[in-house]
């Protein structure tokens, strides 16, 4: 058994979680894993795991050791199926990384369409934080334009531009009128995306006017529900309630004024190709938006 199956062992055991239980999913003994187990060690000159008759606990050596692999496992099975279908359309497990309103307002509406389009990519869509994009495990993270990322470890390409608007309820509005300049928002009932409650800037073309949010949320999905109940005014993406928009839970305010143009970008590992499944995809999207 080379290094290579070695440390594929290794990884099956820390996701089963015992040694006997990789021996069983391998059929083979428990001492055959524990002796390629000690092989792999000694290769390494650390201790991945350590044993007890009952448990297993990994090393900080080991999580290290996993993590690696578990990425170079997905980027062999990737390399595996584009090799197995050249020339063919595009196929295999595309994993995509997010934010979760990223996911669910943006990325789910085009998922039908590339569906029918690429019957054989099969998609694993993961939420996750922007602090922690891009994703080193992910086929490709979709996120707003990363300043400082790792250029060294990976590619950035833009896919779509869109800029933040004011929204609110036709109930809100008739409830408490529309404010027809920028400085009038200080008035109104302003919903906030953060995590404190203090005064929040929101920047509108060559306007901007500091604003104390009436709710407070570092969640997209609450500041736009809080809008449709008639909570007050949001500043968000239009491209993410293009839904509230069409059945006029929401309507524009202040339609003359928009913020600056931000990106969204996607971010891939830097190989020696590109999937064909990864540029399906960064294709895709962009005609989609």
């Amino acid at each position: 058994m080379g290094a290579f199956e070695r440390a594929q062992l290794f990884k099956l055991i820390v996701e089963l979680g015992s040694m006997v239980a990789t021996a069983k999913a391998l059929n083979i003994s428990p001492s055959a894993v524990s002796k390629r187990l000690a092989e792999l060690e000694s290769q390494l000159g650390v201790q991945l795991l350590k044993r007890s008759t009952r448990s297993i606990v990994i090393t900080e050596a080991g999580e290290h050791f996993y993590q690696e692999v578990r990425e170079l496992s997905g980027r062999w099975q990737s390399l595996v199926d584009e090799t197995a279908t050249l020339g063919e359309s595009p196929s295999g497990r595309l994993t995509v990384a997010a934010p979760a309103p990223v996911l669910s307002r943006v990325l789910m509406p085009m998922l039908p369409g590339f569906n029918a389009n690429f019957p054989e990519i099969k998609l694993e869509l993961l939420s996750v934080d922007y602090d922690d994009l891009p994703l080193r495990s992910a086929d490709i993270s979709l996120a707003r334009h990363i300043e400082a990322f790792d250029s060294g470890t990976f590619v950035g390409v833009p896919l779509c531009e869109y800029r933040n608007g004011l929204f609110a309820s036709p109930e809100y509005i008739n409830k408490h009128g529309s404010p027809h300049k920028v400085e009038e928002l200080v008035q109104h009932s302003c919903l906030c995306y953060g995590k404190e409650n203090r005064s929040y800037l929101w920047c509108l073309g060559e306007e901007s006017v500091e604003v104390k949010g009436r709710l407070v949320s570092d969640n997209t999905e609450v500041i736009i529900q809080a809008a449709v109940q008639g909570m007050g005014i949001a500043y968000i993406p239009r491209m993410i309630i293009e839904r509230e928009l069409a059945c006029g839970e929401l309507m524009s305010v202040l339609t003359y004024v928009e913020s600056q143009r931000f990106s969204m970008w996607g971010y891939y590992q830097q190989l020696a190709y590109l999937p064909a499944k990864t540029r399906a995809f960064i294709d895709y999207f962009r005609h989609s938006w």
